[in-house]
């Protein structure tokens, strides 16, 4: 068996490659944000609506970044990426409601999986750049 070395991104696509880098991260911070306003332990978190929020206000930073990173090469992830958008912006919007009128948290586990979830597909769409490029490690300087 022989394996092949993926080749390197090319360099015309770095900006694109970083893009998305930037696209994902503010994604995972929103993410972590409303993961972090769910009750644990004895500790009182923030109310739900600051993680809603700060979903809502990475997906419009993700949106901005989008048209940066699309190449036809991952067209069906990048496409996936902003469905998920879409969802996890309906998704808060479920979130608050049910925040609002209970406080049954199992209720509210099951609307926050709906705007998380969606968003796994930026991590699939990182693997899609892996598979057919090895990315740059650094930026370059410019």
């Amino acid at each position: 068996m022989v394996f092949r070395r993926k080749p390197d991104l090319p360099p015309e696509l770095h900006e694109r490659w970083w893009a998305f880098l930037d696209c994902a991260e503010v994604i995972e911070g929103g993410r972590r944000v409303l993961l972090g306003t769910l009750p644990t332990g004895r500790v009182e978190p923030a109310p739900i609506g600051v993680g809603t929020d700060a979903v809502r206000r990475a997906i419009v930073d993700a949106r901005e970044w989008m048209p940066r990173w699309y190449l036809e090469d991952i067209e069906a992830e990048w496409q996936d990426c902003q469905a998920a958008l879409t969802a996890a912006e309906q998704g808060c919007d479920e979130v608050d409601q049910v925040a609002a009128s209970t406080d049954e948290l199992e209720e509210l586990l099951e609307v926050v999986q709906d705007v998380i979830e969606p968003l796994d597909t930026f991590a699939d769409a990182e693997r899609a750049w892996r598979r057919r490029w090895r990315p740059p490690r650094e930026r370059a300087e410019g």
